[in-house]
């Protein structure tokens, strides 16, 4: 298993591993009427958009397209192309499965940092999607609410 800490710094969530090295960051953006997200990895932009019905619903894309979405009625991650599915438990732990399997795991310590162990088989995008979804204020269905 891979851990991380995810740390919230001016509006940024930095992924980093246990020796505090920068894996990649979720970034907010601040637009005149809206904000949006997206995702830095490995000197690569990736926009998240939220779709859906009351906008509950993250689609993660670059340039050729669709990388990963969610499908909360379902409560799972869709991987595009190769298709994977993955399915998603967000509660105090918020916990992400392929087959049964757990492949990530992020647990809360305050608003600003969370600790985050993935299976050596989990891609860095995903652990970012993931973490940026399930942080997110409107999924109200997870967490304690705060």
């Amino acid at each position: 298993m891979k851990k991380y800490k995810a740390l919230t710094i001016k509006k940024q969530f930095v992924l980093a591993s246990e020796d505090q090295k920068e894996i990649g960051r979720i970034v907010e953006t601040n637009k005149f009427f809206s904000s949006g997200y997206y995702i830095i990895l490995n000197s690569r932009s990736y926009d998240i958009k939220n779709v859906g019905f009351l906008k509950n619903d993250a689609e993660l894309y670059h340039s050729k397209g669709i990388v990963y979405f969610t499908d909360l009625q379902k409560e799972r991650i869709i991987k595009s192309g190769d298709v994977r599915i993955y399915h998603f438990k967000l509660d105090k732990t918020n916990q992400l499965f392929e087959k049964g399997e757990l492949l990530i795991e992020i647990k809360k310590e305050n608003n600003n940092l969370f600790h985050i162990q993935a299976d050596d088989s989990v891609d860095d995008l995903l652990i970012l999607f993931f973490l940026h979804y399930s942080t997110q204020e409107f999924n109200y269905i997870g967490g304690d609410g705060d």
